[in-house]
């Protein structure tokens, strides 16, 4: 998404065109002016955007449409207390830059932005467990930093609320989080925002979990360093430690852990006491573990004699 933050006056990248101009000194646009009138206004400041920026409206958008797939320039302009010309405006810039496809009125959802294992399983029984562990993991975040995800739903959950902060924003051409995925559908969560850079380890997708693994991908992990590892796993036992059902996509998540200050363990009570077949890595080597649903008593000693923090949601 580096693109979006460049300032060419070319007529391909007018989504990146100056901020600071006015609303008054340049032409009222519809979602059929030419490139040269879609230049947009001073961010709404004087209709109570409370400061928000352009990647901040457009991150604000982004997340509305990830949930309602379709959203009016009425409906934005109020949410935001902008004009409708800045929202009309955004809308053309997002269609150029495929984040969004405009409607009469409106814009909706590039279908492929949010359909690869990006929402939750309808009959998932645990989705709301999975959702108070990622509200507290992500709250873990500070703006800036790098962070890195495995697989899985709740480290997607996770990924999801981290790039839909409000304080995440690009400022001076430094990106408000960078996030380096080892799963495919993390990375489609997070390319969609301009103030977040993404980084996508190479090698072999995995079809079930879209884990990306093997020699590329440990490779690539080697020469990166994160400030913060978010670890999904299927199974956290106290003497297995924190397991998955595949010995690749173990051996990749290794190699991140080893290349983080912080390790954030997340799980729900299903997987307490389960082993899957491949370990990841051993309870002390986690940092943290954020989980949901009662604690076991012989897991919550364990985590007070390795020194793990315990956040319990």
């Amino acid at each position: 998404m580096s693109d979006l933050r460049q300032t060419s006056r070319h007529p391909r990248n007018t989504a990146c065109v100056n901020l600071r101009r006015s609303d008054d000194s340049s032409p009222a646009s519809s979602p059929s002016s030419p490139a040269g009138a879609t230049e947009p206004g001073r961010d709404g400041a004087e209709h109570g955007t409370a400061g928000l920026d352009k990647s901040g409206r457009w991150d604000h958008i982004l997340t509305l449409l990830s949930e309602a797939k379709r959203l009016s320039v009425s409906q934005v302009a109020a949410d935001l207390g902008i004009s409708e010309s800045t929202v009309r405006r955004d809308f053309v810039e997002m269609e150029r830059a495929q984040l969004a496809r405009r409607t009469h009125g409106g814009i909706v959802a590039v279908d492929v932005a949010y359909s690869l294992a990006a929402t939750p399983r309808a009959t998932d029984q645990d989705g709301t467990q999975r959702e108070r562990v990622a509200a507290t993991a992500s709250a873990l975040i500070e703006p800036g930093q790098i962070i890195g995800f495995n697989g899985g739903r709740t480290t997607t959950s996770t990924a999801r609320r981290a790039v839909a902060r409000p304080d995440v924003d690009s400022r001076d051409g430094t990106p408000g989080l960078t996030v380096v995925c080892a799963a495919l559908n993390i990375a489609i969560e997070t390319v969609l925002r301009p103030s977040v850079r993404t980084v996508v380890l190479g090698g072999v997708a995995e079809p079930y979990s879209f884990e990306l693994t093997g020699p590329l991908a440990t490779a690539t992990m080697r020469d990166l360093w994160l400030d913060t590892m978010f670890v999904g796993t299927v199974g956290l036992d106290i003497d297995a430690g924190l397991t998955c059902n595949s010995d690749a996509e173990a051996g990749v998540t290794r190699t991140m852990i080893g290349h983080a200050r912080r390790v954030v363990g997340l799980a729900t009570p299903d997987k307490l006491g389960h082993r899957a077949l491949a370990g990841i890595c051993p309870v002390a080597a986690l940092t943290d573990l954020v989980i949901a649903g009662p604690v076991p008593e012989e897991l919550r000693t364990h985590l007070g004699e390795t020194g793990v923090r315990l956040h319990e949601v």
